[in-house]
């Protein structure tokens, strides 16, 4: 039996010009994510949250609900135009909801 290992291909390296090596790291650094996540977002667009971002979006889409729960118990008491007012908001959290789990990359 022979040992066959599959190689991984030639790793692609970047090297910024001498003069903007400085900037480079430091846009790496504010953007808070590892210098090949920051090539790859850079070349390709967004493709990954950056690092605490989806606990950021989880957490407003956590706070949405809950407005919702709450209007939801005041228009069952109330009438007329407040009643109105309320499903508004309530139409207006449902199209948060929609945008909050889009970027989260979730159906709802």
């Amino acid at each position: 039996m022979t040992d066959q290992t599959v190689k991984r291909a030639a790793p692609i390296s970047y090297r910024p010009p001498k003069d903007r090596e400085d900037e480079f790291r430091a846009r790496v650094a504010a953007s808070g994510l590892s210098v090949n996540a920051f090539l790859t977002e850079s070349v390709f667009g967004r493709t990954r949250h950056r690092p605490g971002e989806l606990k950021a979006l989880a957490r407003l889409l956590g706070r949405a609900a809950h407005i919702r729960d709450n209007l939801h118990e005041i228009s069952m008491s109330a009438g007329g135009d407040d009643a109105l007012v309320i499903e508004a908001a309530m139409d207006e959290l449902a199209e948060i909801r929609a945008a909050l789990l889009d970027l989260m990359g979730r159906k709802s």
